[in-house]
């Protein structure tokens, strides 16, 4: 570690939801170890003038740099545009609807430094009533959408544990939630950090995967514990379910080809057409589908320049 980086540098945006970052931030310093040294760096992604304002409480705090980013930029771009600002040994992406329940950062960035090949982890996550939420993913392959993962973890167990089930060690897996993102600085530079044609989904599955490549674990650790409240910045709509499809085609094509995509595609219209029964709206996820679900329909292109500030 050079002497100007931090042991970590903890990453999250803001899009009109600062109570959520206020209370994100001071549950960081409550728990993290004064011997961890740490930065907080957050990405205000455009919020309207009263949202944005109201990240001035956080000035009392000298481990915080707010950033503003005129434009909203989603996940992926808005973490890159705040990875600019952050000089650091390991990068924790942070979802602001979070609350620490205890010393994650320390507890994860400890269990890096004892396992120098892992690339990504995360901790043990819980939701807004306190219930174990699974907190890692398998690659959503063709194959699993077909078999499943039921029968998928019959033929090879250690590739597909079970995600309805508590672990107290540490447990290597395909991919990790994008609410808590804990990597290292240097294989995340490596990769090219975060594809930003992403704009709300699948950033995690697409680092992670890549990560996976080039030869680095993936892992959950459940030491580390902490509570994702989920939909404070964004509610979950037809709109977001488009966006979704869209960044999941995008993922597909990008790592496992033309037919595979065809498969999927093919998979996906016939799951919606069937929702079409009981909602008319679904007509319209099914038809993107079948047509392609282009990027020109993502809603990183409704986004407006906002003023300076």
């Amino acid at each position: 570690m050079n002497r100007n980086e931090h042991h970590v540098a903890i990453i999250m945006i803001n899009y009109n939801s600062s109570q959520y970052t206020t209370a994100c931030i001071e549950s960081i310093i409550e728990k993290t170890s004064p011997e961890i040294d740490y930065q907080i760096i957050v990405v205000d992604n455009n919020s309207c003038p009263e949202q944005y304002a109201a990240l001035g409480v956080l000035k009392r705090f000298h481990q915080v740099k707010v950033v503003r980013s005129r434009i909203n930029t989603g996940f992926a771009g808005g973490n890159m545009f705040g990875l600019q600002f952050a000089a650091a040994e390991f990068y924790f992406f942070l979802n602001n609807d979070c609350l620490l329940l205890n010393d994650c950062v320390s507890k994860l960035y400890e269990f890096c430094k004892r396992h120098p090949n892992v690339g990504i982890c995360t901790g043990e996550m819980y939701n807004d009533k306190m219930e174990l939420e699974c907190s890692f993913r398998y690659f959503p392959t063709i194959r699993l959408r077909l078999l499943g993962s039921g029968l998928l973890r019959l033929l090879n167990p250690s590739a597909y544990p079970s995600r309805h089930k508590r672990y107290t060690q540490p447990l290597k897996v395909d991919s990790v939630t994008g609410s808590a993102l804990f990597i290292n600085g240097q294989y995340f530079a490596e990769l090219g950090g975060f594809d930003t044609n992403y704009f709300l989904y699948c950033e995690e599955e697409d680092i992670c995967l890549r990560m996976n490549r080039a030869g680095h674990d993936v892992y959950m650790v459940p030491d580390a514990r902490f509570q994702h409240f989920g939909g404070g910045s964004t509610a979950f709509n037809i709109d977001m379910r488009q966006e979704f499809l869209i960044s999941f085609l995008y993922y597909v094509s990008k790592h496992y080809g033309l037919l595979h995509r065809l498969a999927i595609q093919v998979f996906l219209f016939l799951n919606l057409l069937r929702k079409c029964i009981k909602d008319f709206a679904y007509f319209r996820l099914a038809w993107r589908v079948l047509s392609g679900c282009h990027m020109r329909y993502s809603l990183r292109f409704r986004q407006k320049i906002g003023d300076k500030s």
